[in-house]
């Protein structure tokens, strides 16, 4: 196992730190829309479930009908966003702090990733500010860095237990508390975000490999993994076992559904949308400013630039140096988990920069006979840069104009004016004890305070994996879920980058065709696409 001596940090280091950090604040800031929660869905309910540990409920999600408890997401992040709520419990006026946590956390994720890498030997100070910069200027960064998403804590979190790990392999010595305490640093990103739960067991490879105690070091991991995963079994047989709850409670449905044979389908899709992924997340402003994401030749180029940055990755973890190996067994996981991995690999982002750009380098050294190669290389950095930072300029007027963040462009553009219309006829004419059924759900029970859930159980397999049935299910299940959880509304909005939403739209209009009648519509917004139904008893 491969082993740099650290190398020591200087004021130009710390000053370069500062400037990366001060970009994504600057540019996060301009990208922001304050006040706007649960447009992606999970945000809201994050925001939610703190609300419920903040206001004494438990750990539940008080969204949806008899409040199931939540044992889906880990504990960690909405408990730091319900200290928030505690302190400021007005909303949606609290969600400036709430978003101002992940804004300072993308900041200090790039800041002290550049130190990371310079000084465990990760790569030159050249090749850290460019992934730095990039990675400040990519609005797929700052997206996650401006909304109650996880992702960027966990990031940061993850970055505290990495660089934990570095100074512990090359102590000689140390004491049991500080094993005790590497052990928790390796144990609070799974307390973030489930996917984190690899950091713990690829750190203690590590520490044994160089011969370093373990013991107490599992130990303190130990005391934070295994409590959550003992009351997320226990408590689940308080969990209502339909498919609809199920969705908000566990990750393990969208597996046995569909059973063994597609795990192939899964890894080839997602292998492919990885290296396409790696290439693409970095340098969003190349295909904003410059081509269509469609085209052939920018899919191959991304593609190409993403198995460049995992063959340098593959490379190094063979050396067994522990940011390679992280990352490589954090991909292990991504492959098989039966979602679109885009979201997995923002959080991962500047590490995956370092890497990719180092690759580029190593291949422009190999074509020096090739005149001006690295002129290209330098001027092709700075177009890339230039690219990012005006989309991040045209998408961030955008979303002041409309505040309605987003990361795909939509034709018409969504307005929150309409939502926050729409909340209003809904405080207005419905009670408090009224059941609400929406695409956006989370959302509708944070700005009216009903409780709602989703009519529609979402399939990754039919919606992105090529499985034949019915992605959404059919106007008879829309039925029965609404019967079954007495909803009194239906809410149909838009749903900006869900893969939902056109299959929801076809589903309410098939939906009443089959049984007219069901549906009468009692609100409809400017906008036509938002429209609020009374759902009317239907046959039996």
């Amino acid at each position: 196992m491969e082993l740099t001596v650290p190398l020591p940090l200087d004021r130009r280091d710390k000053l370069i730190a500062f400037l990366l950090a001060a970009v994504v604040l600057i540019a996060g800031y301009w990208w922001m829309v304050i006040g706007v929660c649960g447009i992606f869905h999970d945000d809201a309910i994050y925001v939610s479930t703190a609300k419920a540990l903040a206001t004494g409920q438990g750990y539940r999600l008080i969204n949806l009908p008899g409040a199931p408890f939540q044992t889906k997401y880990p504990l960690l992040y909405p408990a730091i966003l319900a200290f928030i709520w505690k302190l400021w419990p007005s909303f949606p006026s609290n969600l400036l702090a709430m978003q101002a946590l992940s804004l300072l956390a993308g900041g200090a994720v790039t800041g002290l990733v550049y130190l990371y890498l310079v000084r465990f030997g990760y790569c030159t100070r050249g090749v850290a500010l460019a992934a730095g910069l990039l990675c400040a200027t990519s609005f797929n960064f700052l997206y996650f860095s401006t909304i109650t998403f996880s992702e960027i804590p966990f990031a940061l979190i993850l970055l505290a237990g990495l660089w934990a790990l570095e100074e512990q392999v090359r102590a000689p010595r140390s004491s049991i508390i500080r094993q005790l305490f590497l052990g928790i640093l390796l144990a609070l990103p799974f307390m973030c975000r489930t996917i984190g739960v690899s950091l713990a067991p690829v750190g203690l490879f590590c520490l044994y490999r160089h011969r370093r105690p373990v013991r107490w070091v599992a130990m303190g991991a130990s005391v934070l993994i295994c409590p959550w995963l003992i009351w997320t079994q226990a408590i689940s047989f308080y969990v209502p076992g339909d498919l609809f709850t199920e969705y908000y409670t566990n990750y393990l449905t969208w597996w046995y559904e569909h059973g063994l044979s597609f795990f192939m389908r899964i890894l080839v899709y997602n292998v492919w949308y990885s290296m396409f992924a790696s290439g693409y997340v970095g340098f969003p402003g190349l295909e904003r400013s410059l081509f269509s994401l469609e085209s052939l030749p920018l899919s191959v180029c991304y593609f190409l630039l993403g198995i460049i940055t995992w063959i340098g990755i593959t490379k190094n973890a063979i050396k067994q140096q522990i940011l390679p190996l992280y990352l490589i067994s954090y991909f292990g996981i991504i492959m098989f988990w039966p979602w679109p991995p885009f979201r997995f690999l923002v959080p991962l982002l500047p590490f995956l920069l370092a890497y990719l750009i180092g690759g580029i380098l190593i291949i422009t050294q190999r074509l020096t006979v090739i005149p001006g190669c690295r002129t290209a290389f330098i001027v092709a950095m700075g177009i890339l840069l230039a690219a990012n930072l005006s989309s991040v300029f045209i998408q961030g007027q955008i979303n002041q104009k409309t505040r309605y963040p987003l990361l795909v462009r939509t034709n018409p553009p969504v307005h929150w004016s309409s939502h926050e219309s729409m909340f209003n006829w809904l405080k207005l004419h419905t009670s408090p004890d009224d059941v609400i059924a929406s695409g956006l759900d989370t959302m509708v029970y944070l700005y009216t305070g009903r409780r709602a859930f989703r009519p529609f159980v979402s399939r990754p397999a039919a919606m992105f994996y090529g499985d034949p049935s019915q992605s959404l299910g059919t106007p008879a299940d829309l039925l029965q879920v609404m019967r079954a959880y007495r909803a009194h509304y239906l809410v149909h909005t838009p749903m900006p980058g869900f893969g939902e939403e056109k299959l929801f739209a076809a589903l309410i209009k098939n939906f009443q065709l089959e049984y007219p009648g069901v549906l009468q519509p009692v609100f409809l917004g400017e906008d036509p696409r938002f429209v609020i139904f009374a759902v009317r008893p239907g046959p039996e």
